[in-house]
């Protein structure tokens, strides 16, 4: 039977190929997926078992310098539950979500050229350390810092399509638990109302001096053992509260992460945080993202939660510790850096790190502290004397690549994040502290988003050749060449883009 049919008609439908083509660039099909809402949430509020993740990430953040066993390796005697633990958990969510959504993220150039130089050098430097520097076998458990960072890319990356509310109650969970316990440690040490109730507290902080060496009890360190380990955290979940919680929580998740942060009383993350609101202002001034009335009200905002901080902690710490760190900066400005004897103290360690790479020029290789003798306090001196300019420059390609990943889910706050740790690593060690774990999460997140969104663009090309079809001349796609997945050929002539 011969029937002469419209051009229009003799298109093949259109609806089984787009369910081909997402699937074949690894996207469920528009059936299978949720309903989203105005900030990219399903409709229920977040995937299944989203929820879980996030604890897991949140607890680890705050509670790994806890949760260790006591282990005798010739070491500190003391062995983290998450060494082990977090790549059973990232195996766990890979088996459940499936590699494509939590091992997608390999394939990005991000992750490539930007992240991936960092964990490689990680993971292989104390490898070659004990095999050509003599170090003990024991320093091996040192490449676990590459394998647990990406175990929390991975958890990260099984979040990437869940909404911010799965993280909104976390995150001000976790504020709260750390403001509450450091608060506590200083009405203990103050002798402050109720200070007795602390005691059991107390003991267990010091308990930790077996595993963690001496515990610092002048300055608040909450549920870590180390002081400016509360303050990145502090500055940190400043920055996911100004980001992440809703307008009616975010000046309560700010103001009570700065209160944490004051009584950490630690100067380099309170500096570190000030260059990160630095940058983000100038960031969404150049974008054309704030007005002058928007500025003046954020700024009203910080300004605001910063005097009631800085009240709080001077009414429940009378001593003038406080003012007293906070004003040796002043002294530092005006009289050198040996005015602080801290600072001092750092420039001796830096002093031996350049001294150690005189012998080493390529590195120790292992970690630089057993042939130091002690720490270094500085994360980018630490990876200098460990791996010379080469293990700089992939911590420095770590810290960039977020800002290629600015357009993505978390791109504005792991922008300012990597800054505060770019700062704060000048006179600390934030890739060894429990907060990294959020930098890691969030980073597997963004680069999983970033391959989803390509994928997601490679399909919208096709669907324009079925849309535009009725406009201009008859089209069949089985013209066209052949698609491979993740790829698309150019729309025909006259054809509506999408």
């Amino acid at each position: 039977m011969n029937c002469d049919l419209p051009a229009s008609t003799a298109l093949v439908p259109r609806a089984p190929r787009r369910t081909s083509l997402r699937r074949a660039s690894g996207l469920p099909a528009a059936a299978e997926l949720p309903p989203q809402g105005n900030d990219g949430e399903t409709a229920t509020g977040s995937l299944p078992g989203s929820a879980v993740i996030v604890l897991v990430i949140m607890a680890s953040a705050i509670l790994a310098d806890r949760a260790v066993i006591g282990l005798s390796t010739g070491g500190r005697g003391a062995l983290g539950l998450l060494t082990f633990g977090a790549p059973a958990i990232a195996l766990v969510a890979a088996a459940r979500y499936g590699t494509a959504r939590t091992l997608g993220f390999i394939r990005s150039p991000v992750f490539l050229l930007g992240v991936a130089p960092y964990l490689v050098l990680t993971l292989t430097l104390p490898i070659l350390g004990v095999m050509f520097h003599a170090y003990p076998e024991r320093t091996l458990i040192a490449l676990t810092e590459a394998t647990t960072a990406l175990s929390f890319m991975v958890l990260g990356a099984a979040l990437s399509r869940t909404g911010l509310r799965a993280w909104r109650s976390w995150l001000l969970a976790a504020i709260v638990v750390q403001l509450l316990y450091g608060l506590g440690q200083v009405i203990y040490l103050g002798r402050g109302p109720g200070w007795e109730l602390f005691g059991p507290f107390h003991d267990w902080d010091l308990s930790l001096q077996s595993l963690y060496g001496t515990f610092v009890q002048a300055r608040g360190t909450a549920l870590y053992f180390n002081p400016n380990e509360l303050g990145l955290w502090a500055g940190v979940a400043a920055i996911l509260a100004w980001m992440i919680l809703t307008p009616r929580l975010r000046a309560v998740g700010v103001t009570l992460a700065l209160l944490t942060l004051l009584i950490s009383q630690s100067r380099g993350a309170s500096v570190a945080l000030l260059a990160a609101a630095i940058v983000g202002v100038f960031l969404a001034i150049v974008r054309g993202r704030m007005s002058t009335a928007g500025a003046a009200r954020a700024a009203l905002s910080v300004g605001l939660a910063i005097a009631v901080a800085v009240v709080v902690v001077i009414a429940l710490e009378p001593s003038r510790g406080l003012v007293d760190r906070f004003g040796a900066l002043f002294a530092v400005w005006s009289d050198g850096p040996r005015a602080d004897p801290n600072l001092a103290g750092r420039l001796d360690y830096w002093a031996s790190v350049l001294d150690l790479s005189v012998r080493y020029p390529w590195g120790t290789w292992g970690p630089p502290e057993l042939l130091l003798g002690s720490a270094v306090d500085s994360s980018w001196f630490r990876v200098f004397a460990q791996g010379s300019v080469v293990y700089v420059g992939a911590l420095a390609l770590l810290l960039v690549a977020p800002f290629v990943l600015r357009a993505t889910r978390f791109g504005g706050a792991l922008m300012l994040i990597a800054v505060l740790i770019a700062v704060a690593g000048l006179t600390q060690t934030p890739p060894g502290y429990p907060v990294i774990y959020l930098f890691w999460a969030l980073l597997g997140a963004g680069l999983q988003s970033s391959v989803s969104d390509r994928a997601t663009a490679s399909v919208r090309p096709a669907r324009a050749v079925g849309r535009g079809a009725h406009r201009g001349p008859a089209y069949d796609h089985r013209t066209l060449p052949p698609r491979r997945p993740g790829l698309w050929a150019p729309s025909p002539r006259g054809s509506d883009p999408a």
